[in-house]
């Protein structure tokens, strides 16, 4: 049993090893992160030159906010009452927000909403990319359609916590070196934070991405199924009987300050993947390569 193991893993080490070098020398790596890191930079851009000419009168606003709830013996301000409508009524969590730089908060909006659609363009044909050019028939004839489809995963996987770290870095310091008021220490452990937080996020969109490239083998109609697919969970998550069934419910624990909220979401994110990525080999397994 440890020797079929110990092979599984050097098999899909392979495997990953190739299909990642085939991503750089084909500039997919490339194009994933320049987009992504392009996106970090415009979002930092934006908000730096928005932190810069409006900072000091919303630091105004707060002070003065926390003036009045504090005379009138309120516990709450009312920006923190006001946007924990946002955040289901949760004042802790409206209180982290409104505490964190205007640029890490809006990085980490930016990669929660359009970090998944990234990985829908370079990954929704990591499984039928090999059932299409048949190359799937010769790796097989050496290794598991599991290894197959892990060595892919962690491939992909790798890919996107290059592009993560890569866009974090460009943040960092490009608001560090235009932002006066930038304080490096504390908003790298927030950046630190956030990037913790998106790895299992990530995970749970590349095997959804996954399962749907086991079932549909044309490469640009998985493109499509994949994007309907997000859209109807972001759909179905809207709906009080359902929401707990999609991942896109989980999200705002993420945004939840201490530890337990964040750690919890990133559980079920995990979750999600697990099952997205059980269905995709249970597909691959009983599927004629």
């Amino acid at each position: 049993m440890e020797l079929n193991l110990g092979t599984f893993f050097r098999d899909s080490w392979n495997i990953a090893k190739f299909d990642l070098w085939t991503a750089i020398r084909t500039k997919r790596a490339v194009a994933a992160i320049v987009m992504y890191s392009l996106g970090a930079l415009i979002t930092a851009i934006v908000l730096v030159k928005i932190e810069a000419s409006v900072g000091n009168e919303l630091a105004q606003l707060k002070t003065v906010d926390k003036s009045v709830a504090a005379a009138s013996g309120a516990t709450d301000t009312q920006l923190e009452t006001t946007l924990s409508t946002f955040v289901g009524g949760d004042i802790e969590t409206a209180r982290q927000i409104l505490g964190m730089p205007l640029v890490i908060l809006g990085f980490f909006w930016m990669s929660l909403t359009f970090l998944p659609f990234l990985i829908l363009l370079v990954s929704h044909d990591i499984v039928n990319v090999e059932v299409r050019n048949r190359s799937a028939r010769y790796v097989l004839l050496r290794t598991s359609r599991g290894a197959l489809l892990t060595g892919k995963m962690i491939s992909h996987g790798l890919l996107f916590l290059g592009v993560t770290i890569f866009s974090n870095a460009a943040l960092f310091f490009y608001a560090w070196y235009y932002s006066p008021g930038f304080q490096p220490l504390p908003s790298l452990l927030l950046l630190l934070r956030i990037w913790i937080l998106i790895i299992p996020f990530a995970f749970c969109w590349m095997a959804f991405t996954a399962m749907i490239s086991a079932f549909v083998d044309n490469g640009l109609l998985a493109l499509i199924v994949a994007g309907i697919g997000m859209a109807f969970l972001g759909i179905l998550s809207l709906n009080d009987s359902f929401t707990f069934f999609t991942p896109n419910h989980y999200k705002l624990w993420l945004w939840k300050s201490g530890v337990l909220w964040p750690a919890l979401g990133s559980g079920v994110f995990i979750l999600f993947g697990l099952i997205f990525t059980a269905v995709a080999w249970a597909r691959i397994n009983w599927r004629d390569m």
